[in-house]
């Protein structure tokens, strides 16, 4: 069963089509079977991981990135009071869909969709400081880095840059 589109949900950029879709019982396995190459592996969490964080945590909003009728990935956004302001906690294009576009599409599109369904000024992001390819790519979109961060979640070192785009 498809989740209906509203306009905001659907966007085209020449001839890549990007669409939201919630994450739901009809998808969910979907979500599930997108990941990403090894050398991505500490950048974004594991769609799993994500999935259960949402189901167990308030705030916490999961769409399906879709071009076409495929789930080509997947991204995670809340509300995050260490900004404070709305983040964009996880972004990821799966492996067998990278190198078409789809990441910086998407971005641009979810720009469009976040802004049209929350009427924010600001989106946040963290990256990780290694990732240069994800760092690159949102600084060419309009991200403006902020700081440099370091912390520990479940055992394990974090080193990003926080980054900020004005909507």
């Amino acid at each position: 069963m498809r989740t209906k589109v509203k306009q905001a949900d659907l966007l085209e950029f020449g001839e890549v089509r990007m669409e939201f879709r919630e994450i739901d019982k009809s998808n969910y396995w979907d979500c599930i079977a997108l990941t990403i190459d090894e050398s991505q592996e500490g950048f974004v969490a594991d769609n799993k991981q994500s999935l259960v964080e949402a189901a167990y945590e308030d705030g916490l909003y999961v769409l399906g990135i879709y071009h076409e009728e495929t789930m080509v990935g997947f991204l995670l956004y809340d509300y995050d009071d260490t900004f404070p302001g709305w983040s964009l906690s996880r972004f990821m294009i799966g492996k067998q869909f990278q190198g078409k576009g789809y990441g910086k599409q998407a971005a641009i599109a979810f720009l469009a969709y976040f802004k049209a369904k929350h009427n924010a000024s600001k989106l946040y992001i963290s990256v990780s400081l290694e990732n240069k390819v994800a760092r690159k790519m949102y600084s060419s979109i309009g991200f403006k880095e902020m700081k440099e961060v370091e912390y520990t979640f479940l055992g394990m070192q974090f080193r990003e840059i926080q980054m900020v785009k004005e909507l």
